[in-house]
């Protein structure tokens, strides 16, 4: 769909593989508004070979299965490894072509709009049909064993994230922030997210709103792509906070980005375990998130992060208002922040549970 956790998540496991026991190829749609570009880019950044598969509105899933499954016999291939709704009905009929073994990764579920609680609804029903299901968060795998997953036959996939320090100096910092439209004095709030609606964009501006009748020097950035950017600039205008609200579109490189601001938030209503939230750990930023979904399994409240109920832009602008105020207290959350990702919840260990997964798949088939 674009460049997101997810595809961060799979970026950072090949990374990670052991290069002499799995070889990955990396097989997309290629969809009519190129939103897979972004990825493509990053893929091959790191060298990656990535293949595309015919794709548009009409949801050619045969045309398409046809296509993965001659990439599978060609490569000789021995897992297909699927990561969203289409992907499983297309993975699941190149493999029944084929004869290869299949599995599904599952990130989160809810109660969506009515296109996508549809495709919940297919996946619920092509569960069963994988020789290997798994969850990337404990949150996640509860919801999945409630929709019928067998727990003793399903993965727990964590994310993991790569703990690298990026060293810049505070002149070429104040820089590049400048660059992206901070002035001097001002403190940066970053989220990082898709504008998709549980992202709620709304809820983050409308707390921007209050915190900036408070503490007028204040920045928001929101990177990132979405059907909903349109109406979250809408609001921006609306609200009379756009002079200080950049929205920054896709930025390829959201380390280095969290590196340039000061505070975190993350005020979704729905996340398995977000890879931005993982991002700013590793970062050691002081986060403000929803108390949803898998952010539990990574934040403790008010001990790494400050953990809101989702949908309360006063609570939210408070807690904003309090880190600013508070600069001891917000490093103290991004140190331990950090301490977590790197101690309990390395990539490394993330990409072993993957290989275990993929090998006990190939013996079975053996």
């Amino acid at each position: 769909m674009a460049h997101g956790g997810v595809e961060t998540a799979l970026l950072n496991w090949i990374r990670s593989f052991d290069s002499a026991r799995i070889q990955v190829r990396l097989c997309v749609f290629a969809n009519p508004d190129g939103s897979e570009r972004a990825f493509l880019e990053s893929a091959a950044r790191d060298g990656l070979t990535v293949d595309q598969i015919g794709w548009n509105r009409g949801k050619p899933l045969f045309r398409a299965a046809r296509e993965l499954a001659a990439l599978v016999r060609r490569e000789r291939m021995d897992v297909i490894h699927c990561h969203n709704t289409y992907a499983n009905l297309v993975g699941l009929l190149a493999a029944r072509m084929t004869g290869v073994k299949v599995a599904t990764t599952y990130y989160v579920w809810g109660d969506f709009s009515l296109k996508r609680n549809a495709l919940q609804w297919i996946d619920q029903l092509l569960m069963k049909r994988f020789d290997a299901v798994s969850a990337h968060c404990q949150q996640c795998f509860t919801d999945t064993v409630r929709r019928g997953a067998d727990p003793t036959r399903l993965h727990l996939l964590i994310c993991g994230y790569p703990a690298r320090e990026i060293a810049i100096d505070e002149s070429q910092r104040q820089k590049e922030r400048a660059g992206l439209g901070a002035q001097p004095g001002e403190t940066v709030f970053v989220y990082m997210a898709r504008f998709w609606p549980e992202k709620a964009h709304d809820n983050l501006l409308q707390a921007f709103r209050a915190l900036l009748d408070k503490h007028p020097q204040s920045r928001l950035w929101l990177p990132g792509v979405g059907p909903d950017k349109d109406a979250a600039e809408t609001l921006a205008r609306k609200l009379n906070v756009s002079e200080n609200v950049d929205f920054l579109g896709f930025y390829p490189d959201p380390d280095r980005l969290l590196t340039l601001a000061d505070i975190q938030v993350h005020p979704s209503d729905n996340e398995g375990v977000a890879l931005a939230i993982c991002a700013g750990m590793a970062a050691a930023k002081p986060i403000i998130a929803s108390r949803v979904g898998g952010l539990e399994e990574v934040l403790t409240d008010n001990r790494s992060a400050v953990l809101l109920p989702p949908r309360s832009p006063q609570m939210l602008c408070d807690a904003m208002l309090a880190l600013i105020r508070n600069p001891e207290r917000a490093l103290a959350l991004g140190l331990e922040a950090r301490r977590f990702i790197t101690e309990e919840y390395s990539v490394e260990l993330a990409a072993k549970r993957v290989e275990a997964m993929y090998a006990g798949m190939v013996r079975a088939h053996q």
